[in-house]
């Protein structure tokens, strides 16, 4: 039978981590990476039997790449804390790894954020590729990381639910990080932004979460977050214009 690694990284989530690690039971191996928490998280991931290993993060694609190094499975899960399987996605994690040897697994997210699920606009339901043959993916990217996968992907039954801000004020917080690491990347690769980019962008992505991804029909707390998503996408443009003075 094939072995099966989940990888974890972790910053200051023991109020989340141990329903986290609850939702995995029968995983051969469990590996948290932790970016210098404060808190208890590396006792409480010690205490569920999880392989623990520190490192400061610089990029998330740096610290998905370094965890997949610690694991000793033959196929990978990559996880986040605030991240839960639901009943039966780990029977399906497991007929994929022996039915399906050369393909990656993607997984339905569900997000939910200030007290429910959301259907509708930044926060919807979305299909992400996490499970992997150990050492064939490798991840890119400083901000909102991709798995470089040159294979099939099927999709996985089951779902993940995604518990993403614990309030406004981390959302804001998480937004501000953002954009200095997705301003950096975007220099990197050689973007350019002119003085009506920002505005451009911003109505653009408003747009695009209000009306095509049906944020219009979300409520009060959908409406908000595509227009702080409209907000975030200006001030990264703007940063970005302004870093070419430099």
């Amino acid at each position: 039978m094939p072995k099966l690694s989940i990888l974890i990284l972790t910053k200051n989530e023991s109020d989340r981590l141990p329903e986290c690690l609850a939702s995995i039971e029968g995983a051969d191996e469990i590996v948290v990476v932790d970016d210098q928490s404060e808190d208890d998280t590396l006792a409480l991931a010690r205490a569920a039997g999880a392989k623990v290993a520190e490192r400061k993060l610089d990029s998330f694609a740096a610290q998905r790449n370094f965890a997949q190094a610690q694991a000793g499975g033959d196929w990978i899960f990559y996880l986040d804390a605030d991240e839960r399987f639901s009943p039966g996605l780990m029977a399906a994690v497991r007929r994929h790894m022996e039915l399906w040897p050369g393909a990656a697994g993607r997984v339905v997210r569900h997000s939910f954020a200030f007290g429910r699920r959301h259907r509708f606009g930044v926060l919807k339901p979305d299909r992400v590729t996490r499970l992997f043959p150990r050492g064939g993916v490798t991840w890119t990217g400083l901000v909102h990381e991709s798995p470089a996968w040159a294979g099939p992907a099927r999709l996985l039954p089951g779902h993940l639910d995604h518990l993403t801000y614990r309030d406004w004020a981390q959302h804001r917080l998480k937004m501000e990080r953002y954009v200095e690491l997705w301003a950096e990347s975007a220099r990197g690769r050689g973007l350019k932004a002119g003085p009506a980019t920002p505005w451009l962008r911003a109505g653009a992505g408003f747009l695009k979460m209000f009306v095509l991804n049906l944020g219009l029909l979300g409520g009060p707390a959908a409406w908000i977050l595509c227009w702080r998503h409209a907000v975030y996408t200006f001030v990264k443009y703007r940063r970005l214009a302004g870093r070419q003075t430099i």
